[in-house]
């Protein structure tokens, strides 16, 4: 103020005076602090963590999809038909290929007495069914072993099931020859011609933990799965849904048509097997593309194949920061710390981690799928028995989308890892799909058999591991001992597969003392033997403290339209409210102090100016009112 005046011009006695300084001081905060308001605003989920890395350049490190090359000096390591190892000696009956455990029974009479469930149990742990999801999603990324199909030299060799005539479930009408369908093990065709070459097995896909299943395990296959722009995979609308990579005569981007006219192309058919694992493999999909369109974004000039190997890396490298960081310390799984890529490990899957571990995680699959909406309420279509979500992806599509799954999963308990099998797995599952009738207690005795698995005793002795004597010093549950003291002859004839499952759980963990023992090894050599692990990969480096703190729930809430769920989805939330994560669906992507900013205002800008342009429209009212009152009065003053 100069000479009781402001530098505005207007007296401070005025009301317009008094008025219009806040108001012009309101003006310029607003105008100064509009950045603010614009970097307040959430952006849309494609932007969220897009793992920019410092200095980023084309990858020059690469891997390849048979998984061959990445132990410079021992090439074959880990690739696609490299020999699955055995730790435990092979127990063929004749020493070369016959079925071994020759004189123990019947593998559905064994299922029948022993892997009936006959009360439900949920995991000790609290873990979710989206756990043993994951389990089997990674598992089918390591290891792959086929049956033998028409083509194989000399014919099939059929080692059916019989189905007992008294069988309730399977066979209710008393059919002498019914059976459940086994063909035995495709082999290396090199082995198995004398006791010194006994017959082994090939693995099919590589044994990194890589992604394969979803980006294939041939150039030539990935080709098919990929968009063609941009390093995006593909995605198929169906029915107005994002859905897998579709094929009908061709591959289509839109398909109106029903379910059952369309195929889905991807890297690895068995995560068609069931939503649960579609769902996971559409999740990383879309993830691929996400982080494709970021990586494009800040780098046009790169090539498609660029962006593609790029996206593909960083997939990976979440899929091994999710496995190792949050999956196995959930399933009690406590790894050595990484200190580094070791040459001289060969990381070959083991038969005994297939047979034992990989395939023992059916029995913590929960009786059905829960198809929660956003409020944890069952949607309009209801939940679905277990057999309803198997080899089929229309119940994706009737629940819109694969949201429903993913928080269905999340919230439902997995059952506990034992030998109570769930039903529909063990009894009720059937049809064209699987050749049959399915029970996978005794498809995975008869699995161990074929591969030459030696008896639960014996691979005991072999891992350095105590052996028993008794059906007691396996288990204290009474009637479980008596259930096998029905089938078995003795401890010595025991399945191995049957005693890991009877064995007492580790504290903290899923496993029992053999399980643990062979999984600590399997999943130490994975990632031990990888030299392009993540922890090592040097184009990573700027990365590792955000891949390390990676979440599945990041992923989930980063693909889809869930705006909040657990943190740590691999265990069971059942109250929605719970939920500690979230991120919300923004379409509009907001840069402050961009050139869109500038030529286009933001919704929250708009409404800032909107409101100042009517405080001084009021100031302007109410001067202006005043300025008309002075002049009456004087006028009034004059005529006095």
């Amino acid at each position: 103020m100069v000479n009781g005046y402001s530098l505005l011009g207007y007296g401070p006695r005025t009301i317009r005076g008094r008025l219009v300084i806040p108001i012009f001081l309101l003006v310029i905060l607003l105008l100064s602090s509009s950045s603010s308001v614009v970097l307040a605003t959430p952006v849309s989920k494609e932007s969220t963590s897009l793992l920019e890395a410092i200095d980023e350049t084309p990858s020059i490190i690469i891997r390849s999809y048979d998984g061959s090359g990445n132990n410079i000096n021992q090439t074959e390591w880990g690739s696609v038909g490299s020999q699955i190892s055995r730790l435990t000696s092979s127990a063929y009956n004749d020493s070369i290929s016959e079925m071994s455990q020759p004189d123990s029974e019947n593998p559905r009479i064994i299922s029948n007495a022993v892997c009936i469930e006959e009360v439900t149990t949920d995991s000790e742990l609290g873990l979710s069914n989206l756990n043993m999801l994951w389990s089997d999603f990674i598992n089918n990324d390591i290891q792959l072993t086929l049956h033998q199909d028409s083509s194989h030299e000399g014919g099939m060799e059929e080692e059916h099931i019989p189905i007992p005539i008294d069988d309730a479930i399977m066979n209710p009408v008393g059919v002498p020859d019914s059976r459940i369908k086994y063909i035995r093990t495709e082999y290396i065709a090199t082995t198995g011609d004398s006791s010194n070459n006994p017959r082994q097995f090939p693995n099919e896909v590589s044994t990194w933990l890589d992604g394969s299943s979803i980006y294939s395990t041939s150039s030539e296959t990935n080709g098919y799965l990929r968009k063609g722009e941009g390093g995006k995979l593909l995605i198929t609308e169906v029915q107005g849904w994002d859905m897998l990579p579709g094929w009908t005569s061709e591959h289509v981007e839109q398909y109106e048509g029903d379910f059952s006219t369309i195929q889905f192309f991807i890297g690895d058919s068995r995560n068609l097997d069931n939503i649960g694992l579609t769902t996971l493999q559409l999740l990383f999909i879309r993830e691929h593309n996400r982080l494709a369109t970021g990586l494009e974004d800040r780098n046009p000039s790169w090539s498609d194949d660029q962006l593609f190997e790029r996206a593909r890396k960083l997939v990976q490298a979440e899929i091994q920061a999710i496995t190792y960081n949050e999956y196995l310390p959930s399933i009690g799984l406590d790894l050595n710390a990484y200190s580094g890529y070791n040459s001289s490990l060969n990381p070959e899957v083991s038969n005994e981690f297939t047979l034992l571990v990989a395939f023992a995680s059916g029995s913590q699959m929960a009786d059905g799928w829960q198809q929660l909406n956003e409020t944890g309420v069952e949607i309009e279509s209801g939940n679905l028995e277990l057999r309803q979500g198997f080899w089929t992806q229309q119940a994706l599509a009737t629940a819109g989308g694969i949201e429903p799954t993913i928080r269905g999963a999340a919230s439902m308990s997995q059952r506990q890892m034992d030998l109570a099998i769930n039903p529909s797995l063990r009894s009720m599952m059937s049809g064209a799909a699987w050749g049959g009738w399915m029970d996978d207690c005794a498809m995975d005795i008869q699995r161990g058999r074929d591969r030459g698995l030696s008896d639960y005793n014996s691979i005991r002795s072999e891992l350095g591991l105590s052996q028993i004597s008794t059906w007691s010093e396996l288990t204290s549950d009474v009637n479980i001992q008596q259930a096998l003291a029905s089938v078995y002859q003795d401890v010595n004839h025991l399945d191995a597969y049957i005693g890991v499952l009877a064995e007492p759980r580790m504290n903290g963990s899923i496993y029992g003392e053999t399980q643990h023992l062979l999984a600590v090894n399997q999943f130490s050599r994975i990632r031990d033997a990888d030299r392009i692990w993540y922890q090592n990969d040097a184009e990573l480096e700027s990365l590792k403290v955000e891949l390390d703190s990676i979440r599945l729930s990041d992923i989930i809430l980063r693909n889809t339209q869930i705006e909040s769920i657990q943190c740590d989805v691999f265990f069971a939330e059942n109250d929605a409210s719970e939920s500690q994560c979230q991120l919300e669906n923004v379409e509009l992507e907001v840069e402050s102090n961009s050139e869109q900013e500038a030529g286009r205002p933001t919704i929250q800008s708009m409404s800032g100016i909107i409101f100042v342009v009517a405080l001084l429209a009021v100031a302007a009212a109410i001067a202006s009112n005043q300025n008309g009152s002075s002049k009456l009065k004087n006028k009034e003053m004059e005529e006095e």
